[in-house]
């Protein structure tokens, strides 16, 4: 497990390597898209903890705006 851990810390790079790496057009699409992607990450984590409170599996909880694939 400390291997694992040694190499995930020296192979996979921070978010800020990762942005210093990008060309400038790609950091700005990825300021743009920034809240976006945090408001979809809020109403998900929204949802899952709604769900959390009910006795249902998960697989029979769906959103209500949208069906389930049957």
């Amino acid at each position: 497990m400390g291997v694992a851990v040694l190499l995930r810390y020296t192979i996979v790079p921070d978010e800020d390597k990762m942005l210093k790496s990008m060309s400038p057009e790609l950091r700005a699409e990825y300021e743009r898209n920034k809240d976006k992607r945090r408001e979809q990450h809020d109403i998900i984590m929204k949802q899952i903890l709604e769900n959390a409170k009910s006795d249902k599996p998960i697989w029979d909880v769906a959103p209500p705006n949208q069906e389930r694939n049957k």
